[in-house]
């Protein structure tokens, strides 16, 4: 049972790891940023992530990009004649005030999780990565003393009837369920 354990801990975090190296490394044509703000609201609720698909965006999509060295995600209204794109937030009642350039898109959302950029920027954070990490153990840590006391009561509960005949043997009495030898 613990070779188990030990084989499902170690393929879920190989798992993990390969998935974060495939996001980080940038072979993915997606990108993930975290929605700071209320602007999108309620298509995109602030502490939201979107995942974006690079270089691929259409007019009415939400699209991010960047402005003055911000990412933002905001809805694509119109692409102009001179190259720029006009965007406006959701939340917002006119358009912003900016012409973003074409080449300062990232791309179009396809999916924004709700909260999900909530944890990514706890995650970020050394201390909010350390509490997972030392939660994830001291859960195996649990689980692993469990599963020994239910062993250890496990063997307790074998040997105890074993012990129990020993004891009414030594004294002269015997169980009710071993039998007499019979007189000869």
């Amino acid at each position: 049972m613990k070779r188990w354990k030990l084989i499902t801990l170690i393929t879920t975090g190989a798992i993990i790891l390969l998935a974060f190296a495939f996001v980080v490394s940038g072979l993915l044509p997606y990108r993930v940023y975290i929605v700071h703000t209320g602007s999108m609201s309620p298509t995109i609720p602030s502490t939201s992530a979107v995942i974006v698909r690079t270089h691929e965006y259409q007019v009415g999509q939400p699209i991010s990009f960047y402005e003055q060295g911000t990412v933002i995600t905001h809805r694509l209204v119109r692409i102009n004649a001179d190259g720029t794109i006009d965007t406006k937030g959701d939340a917002n009642a006119t358009d912003d005030p900016w012409h973003v350039p074409t080449s300062a898109v990232i791309g179009g959302v396809v999916a924004a999780p709700p909260q999900l950029g909530y944890w990514l920027q706890y995650l970020r954070n050394p201390f909010g990565l350390a509490s997972i990490l030392l939660s994830l153990i001291a859960c195996w840590l649990i689980w692993s003393f469990a599963d020994g006391s239910q062993a250890q009561g496990d063997a307790r509960r074998e040997r105890a009837p074993a012990k129990r005949r020993i004891a009414l043997v030594r004294h002269g009495r015997r169980p009710s369920h071993i039998p007499r030898a019979a007189h000869q």
